[in-house]
């Protein structure tokens, strides 16, 4: 299930045709930023041995063992450490791939933990080393070592089924692989994994912006621009009272002061009206377009907010109303807020997936107030009052009649003189009148925009904290992650087994290797390695007769299993194993087959832009390969392709004491 705006909506996911298997380009992934897996020089080696833990867990073993050995070099020791230190040793390693000096610092385990008081841990580090002493064929019962194991709180034991995976094998394994299908049919789709997985693909949202307000104050530069002109229709108006007052015509001095009132009466008024159709007219222009202006094809940061914004007005339309009519009636609101996104927006790096959020709130807003007919509110808000049309003519009327008493009082005092100044006042006033109304406008509409941005950044704030809190919410974390990939990986190995109707007695190694499959996506925490939405999980299942390998598609996000392929091949088939590293901390490698073309296997895609941020790339691929499963596959891959069949003959340990009976298990 897809969550509103989920990586699976479409436009998010690019699609491409590739063959099952094939490798492509990376989908552009996206980083949490989140200190779970933060390590500072000077933090004390408890916190280094919880971060340690954390990658335990979440499947970086070794990663977990390099922090663990640090934090017990530094002092911080116990029963409790000494366990999960044994555990990441043997996390994700079969038996033989341990050198001789970790095989001597694991004997030493048992002689450490009884320097600690007895507790369930210090058990549990007992259990592991009865385990690790049937597998050497070193003294130890091996049905006393498993009811040991079986004793132990659930805690300690499930940590060691599932760590030790590719440690235990024959009997030991077969003893236990039931309950660990059943707990994992029953874990895998825990904690609503269907309706959460999309959230931790989701890109992290943008902040909430809104574009700058239109216009601007009025300024000393514009105040001078307008200078000139307006003083000469100062004084050319200025001149023509002077000489009407000179005349001492009674008229003439009655009419001023009624002119003067007039004058500003109607000026304010008039630029009122004014100012309030403009703003509807431009207002107007943002909204009745009347078709949307994409921008040029391509996979830009533009095009791809077009696409979103398509996508979602036409998913959040009116009730009873068609996709091609909303697009239709909203091409002119969704091209202004479409340009409004990609100006803000364009210049900062922002990924188009972080803003969809807001392009879907857009379209929600739209639709609502379509719907509670404020979409074209400031019609009626800047209409024009009746009161404001009256008083306006009225000053007009009053201003004509008591200009024109005052003209020609002039006129005929000085007939000359008042016609030039005539002349000129109408010329001036041609000049600066409109001049001046733009900045009175721009400084208006600059104030008045200004404010309708403070309230329209607070809704978008709101809308960006709800959902990025809903994100938050429900993006499962690192340990959940991991948790369910390894239920998957266990019933793909139980279905591999089935297949091939193979017990554990007749398993003498395993091991997983899961790849990414595109098209997918990708994301990881901060200092984690990378998930991706979609992966290829391969299991090599070593027997007497060779190798049997079962490559599943994993759709993790929608917890589903695709194509399947097998493949068999006896051990001298193997012709050469080389692993090639690629620009950008990419990691390929070819398996070569006697009768076959090489098979290129992608472990690591290259590392995108977007995914190169300030952390050491070469630190990240290595806990990428060693969640992947690498290192045992291409040990065992290696061993064969060299020695073929006497790959098995190397193991040192005595025959059958690695690979128990079941029936000594349950003696």
């Amino acid at each position: 299930m897809n969550g509103p705006g989920s990586p699976n909506t479409p436009p998010y996911t690019t699609t491409n045709r590739a063959e099952f298997g094939a490798s492509v380009g990376m989908q552009a992934g996206s980083i949490h930023d989140s200190t779970v897996y933060m390590v500072q020089p000077d933090d004390p080696p408890s916190r280094r041995y919880e971060v340690g833990l954390r990658y335990l867990n979440n499947g970086v073993p070794r990663r977990a063992l390099e922090l663990i050995d640090e934090a017990i070099a530094k002092g911080h020791d116990g029963p409790e450490v000494r366990f999960h230190w044994a555990l990441a040793m043997l996390s994700g390693r079969s038996y033989r791939d341990l050198t001789t000096v970790e095989h001597g610092r694991l004997s030493e385990l048992r002689q450490d933990v009884c320097s600690f008081r007895a507790d369930d841990w210090t058990q549990g580090s007992e259990a592991i080393c009865d385990l690790l002493s049937c597998l050497e064929g070193r003294e130890g019962d091996a049905s006393l070592a498993f009811k040991r194991l079986n004793a132990l709180p659930s805690a300690q034991r499930d940590k060691i089924i599932r760590h030790l995976d590719l440690v235990l094998t024959g009997g030991m394994k077969a003893s236990l692989w039931a309950e660990s299908c059943q707990a994992a049919r029953e874990g895998r789709l825990d904690g609503d994994r269907r309706g959460r997985v999309w959230a931790y693909f989701h890109p992290e949202p943008a902040g909430a912006r809104a574009r700058r307000p239109v216009g601007a104050p009025l300024t000393w530069t514009g105040f001078v621009g307008s200078t000139p002109s307006s003083a000469v229709l100062v004084l050319a108006v200025g001149s023509i009272i002077v000489t009407a007052l000179f005349s001492r015509s009674v008229a003439a001095i009655v009419s001023l002061p009624l002119f003067g009132a007039a004058v500003y009466f109607g000026a304010v008024q008039g630029l009122q009206w004014y100012r309030r159709v403009r703003w509807i007219r431009l207002k107007d222009s943002e909204h009745l377009q009347q078709r949307f202006r994409p921008y040029a094809p391509g996979k830009g940061f533009a095009n791809q907010v077009d696409h979103a914004f398509t996508h979602y007005f036409a998913t959040y339309r009116p009730h009873l109303w068609s996709s091609e009519q909303w697009l239709a009636t909203t091409a002119g609101i969704r091209s202004t807020l479409r340009d409004e996104v990609v100006e803000i927006y364009r210049e900062s790096g922002t990924a188009s997936e972080s803003v969809r959020w807001l392009i879907r709130f857009m379209a929600r807003d739209v639709r609502a107030r379509w719907v509670s007919g404020t979409l074209l509110e400031h019609r009626e808000r800047y209409k024009v009052a009746h009161r404001t049309r009256l008083s306006f003519a009225a000053a007009c009327a009053g201003a004509a009649v008591t200009g024109l008493v005052l003209l020609g009082t002039a006129v005929v005092a000085a007939p000359v003189l008042v016609t030039l100044a005539s002349i000129t006042a109408v010329v001036a006033g041609a000049l600066c009148v409109p001049t001046a109304l733009n900045h009175c406008f721009w400084h208006w509409a600059h104030h008045e925009d200004r404010r309708l941005r403070e309230r329209t950044l607070a809704e978008r704030e709101a809308e960006y904290r709800r959902w990025k809190g809903k994100l938050d919410a429900l993006r499962p974390s690192e340990e959940q992650m991991e948790e369910w990939l390894r239920c998957d990986r266990t019933l793909i190995l139980d279905r591999a087994l089935k297949h091939y109707r193979l017990g554990w007695h007749d398993i003498l190694a395993h091991c997983f290797l899961q790849t990414p499959h595109q098209p997918c996506k990708q994301a990881r925490t901060m200092g984690g390695p990378w998930r991706y939405s979609r992966y290829v999980v391969t299991v090599f299942l070593v027997t007497k007769d060779g190798v049997r390998e079962v490559s599943v598609e994993l759709d993790f996000e929608n917890a589903e299993f695709g194509n399947e392929e097998r493949r068999n091949f006896r051990f001298d088939a193997v012709s050469s194993v080389h692993v090639e590293q690629t620009s950008g901390y990419g990691y390929v490698l070819s398996l070569t087959l006697m009768n076959g073309a090489p098979r290129s296997i992608t472990i690591i895609e290259p590392a995108t832009e977007e995914s190169m941020v300030e952390e050491d790339q070469e630190k990240i691929s290595r806990l990428n390969l060693d969640s992947s499963g690498f290192t045992p596959t291409l040990r065992i891959l290696e061993g064969i392709a060299a020695d073929g069949k006497n790959w098995i003959e190397r193991d040192q340990r005595p025959s059958g004491t690695g690979y128990l009976r079941s029936e000594e298990m349950l003696d």
